[in-house]
């Protein structure tokens, strides 16, 4: 940043280098262009004048322009430096409001508001355990009636002051809640003994003599103590049973307290799996499975379905039924969508042949404004084409808010994404979603094949001839039979994924499946998909074509 000193040196090296110009200029136009410029113009010859009046005049109209350049010069210098001290004071007056809006004014700790949003930033998460200790002062309005309420003031400020001192075991938050009463949070793995131990050296500082008025008055405190999630789940919840193990204290003549109501089991077990699932997130624990997806005509792999997979260090591998309900609920979705996007586009460069990947995005993910740019920036940083990504969304998520849906999704049709719809028919109106989408490709649920042969096949033969009849590429999904692949082929689907082409494996593992055998990359074009032969025309065998598909609660994939 620039200093005063450093901006008046600058404008006096300029000041005086623009005098030596004007200097120079005049001097110039005085001895040697004078005469010319008069005879030039027609004007005669200039007045003879003697040296010195020459100088005079030099002198003279350099000294006007100085006056000129200064005085404007030293009235906008003025001007900008008390602009610029009464900006610097409404930006401290701004950062004084918003520190007293999340500040106790008596005593600078947080606040009740703003200690309880920084609470339920820690607690919602459940990353670690949180301890929360409610502190009351026994007896303090009698400081007040015997020595004023500017005594007891004083009295709050110190004892904030020493609160503030206290060694803590773990990452501490201290507020005052109003009144008498301040309260501490401690995240960490901390025992029962830890926050017995840190109440015991918080009433230590309290207990120590004030001096009020002119007296020396010892106050004691009351400290309850909850834990989450072993008492509650969220801020809320922690703060009143915290409060109750303090009036709990009060009343059975204890100093400190520990909550013993615990949650439920079955709330217990869920925070905890909220927690452990979190940190599995952090810990890339949570890694993409993918399972061979192909072209029914030939049998060629033409693309890979991306599936979630926990691999847990005690466990082992967690199917996604266990966990994706939690991350929705959570609301980790997008944050795994990105994390496992960005694994797949690294997989795909090991793979033979190019590789499209195709997301399936839950309908809280799609329906998020800043959805599309997060895809956009993903496919700049790994130079990833964007007509090598397709989405797959689930029809279900296009109930709610359709008009956001088909909005995010033109815009990644024009940044050259292609859509699918994924378990078309199971939905609601899956005929209006595509009338009112561009869909590149529907995908038939494996519940169709389900049913008792006529049946299954007037609804297959249906959803196909109408796929083609659209320009749609088809998949079959849940093939688990030789059977039925020949009967689907023969019926003009283009695509079958399922068990008899390959179970879900790991990103190595499919490396090794695409390199072995006959399985030659080959690319699909689905842009003008009409009848059968058509699509025989249309397959190009010049890379492998990827599919990467989180799964969200609405279709969970085992």
């Amino acid at each position: 940043m620039r200093t005063k000193s450093y901006l008046l040196r600058q404008g006096l090296v300029l000041f005086a280098a623009t005098l030596v110009i004007l200097l120079l200029i005049a001097v110039t136009w005085e001895f040697w262009l004078e005469a010319p410029a008069f005879r030039l113009l027609g004007w005669g010859e200039p007045p003879d004048l003697d040296i010195i009046s020459r100088w005079r005049f030099i002198l003279t109209c350099t000294g006007f322009a100085a006056m000129a350049m200064v005085v404007p010069w030293m009235l906008s210098l003025r001007v900008i430096w008390r602009l610029r001290h009464r900006y610097r004071q409404l930006l401290a007056a701004r950062a004084r409001s918003h520190h007293l809006a999340r500040h106790d004014a008596l005593t600078d700790l947080m606040n009740r508001p703003h200690f309880m949003t920084r609470l339920h930033a820690r607690v919602s998460p459940l990353l670690e355990q949180t301890a929360l200790l409610v502190i009351d002062l026994d007896a303090f309005q009698k400081v007040n009636d015997a020595h004023g309420s500017t005594a007891g003031d004083y009295a709050l400020r110190r004892i904030a002051g020493r609160l503030n001192q206290v060694q803590t075991v773990g990452d501490p938050l201290l507020g005052r809640l109003g009144g008498d009463e301040f309260v501490v949070a401690l995240t960490g793995a901390l025992s029962r003994h830890d926050l017995f131990d840190q109440a015991q050296a918080l009433r230590r500082q309290i207990r120590q003599p004030l001096v009020c008025g002119n007296r020396r008055e010892s106050l004691e405190a009351t400290i309850g103590i909850a834990i989450a999630p072993l008492h509650a789940t969220s801020a809320d919840q922690l703060l009143a049973a915290a409060y109750d193990a303090m009036h709990e204290a009060k009343r059975c003549g204890e100093n400190i307290r520990m909550q013993e109501n615990c949650l439920p089991d079955a709330q217990q077990a869920d925070a905890h799996r909220a927690q452990r699932l979190r940190q599995a997130l952090d810990a890339g624990e949570i890694v993409p499975f993918y399972q061979p997806v192909v072209a029914l005509s030939n049998r060629k792999t033409v693309g890979v379905e991306m599936l979630a997979r926990w691999q847990h260090p005690e466990r082992g591998l967690v199917p996604p039924d266990e966990f994706i309900p939690l991350i929705e609920t959570l609301g980790l979705m997008p944050e795994m969508t990105r994390h496992l996007l960005v694994q797949a586009m690294s997989d795909a460069r090991q793979w033979p042949g190019e590789c499209f990947l195709a997301v399936n995005i839950t309908a809280s993910y799609l329906e998020d404004e800043a959805f599309v740019m997060q895809m956009a920036t993903l496919l700049k940083a790994h130079a990833f084409p964007a007509d090598r990504l397709e989405v797959e969304i689930t029809e279900n998520v296009l109930i709610e808010r359709l008009d956001i849906v088909q909005e995010n999704l033109t815009r990644l049709h024009d940044m050259g994404v292609r859509v699918s719809l994924d378990d078309f028919g199971t939905g609601y109106s899956g005929l209006y979603h595509l009338a009112r989408l561009d869909v590149d490709k529907i995908k038939i649920d494996r519940s169709f094949f389900n049913a008792e042969e006529i049946r299954q096949d007037n609804l297959v033969r249906m959803i196909i001839t109408m796929g083609r009849s659209l320009g749609m590429g088809v998949v079959a999904e849940g093939i688990e039979d030789e059977r039925l692949a020949e009967h689907l082929a023969q019926q003009g689907c283009h695509f079958g994924q399922g068990y008899l082409f390959g179970r879900p494996m790991p990103a190595q593992a499919l490396r090794e499946h695409l390199m072995s055998g006959s399985h030659e990359a080959a690319r699909l074009d689905t842009g003008d998909l009409t009848g059968p032969d058509d699509f025989s025309d249309e397959a190009r065998d010049t890379g492998v074509r990827i599919e990467a598909e989180i799964r969200g609660p609405e279709d969970i994939r085992v």
